[in-house]
């Protein structure tokens, strides 16, 4: 449910800090990744398969839960580049008044 609450925030462009181009960005990076993610793991069975050695269902669990697992926390770290790139192009604001 929160999830999805935060989707609706990135949808309509408004969260609760303030960065939402930010987050919007992020959300959009995550987004498209898992997809490929998820057409990797796809392709990775399917090879499996064509090569004679197909995965049992607990070598595919334990496919997915990797990937699941290198996948979480990409937002917050693609959250983190794009702020410290903003800083250090100072398109906070700050930069120019000085």
């Amino acid at each position: 449910m929160a999830a999805h609450a935060g989707s609706l925030q990135a949808e309509s462009g408004m969260t609760s800090n303030g960065h939402a181009p930010v987050e919007l960005a992020a959300a959009t990076a995550k987004a498209a990744a898992a997809e490929r993610f998820a057409g990797a793991i796809v392709s990775a069975f399917d090879v499996c398969e064509q090569v004679g050695a197909p995965l049992t269902q607990a070598q595919k669990v334990a496919l997915i839960e990797a990937t699941l697992l290198e996948f979480d926390g990409l937002e917050a770290q693609l959250n983190s580049l794009i702020a410290i790139g903003e800083l250090l192009r100072g398109s906070n604001g700050t930069a120019d008044m000085q």
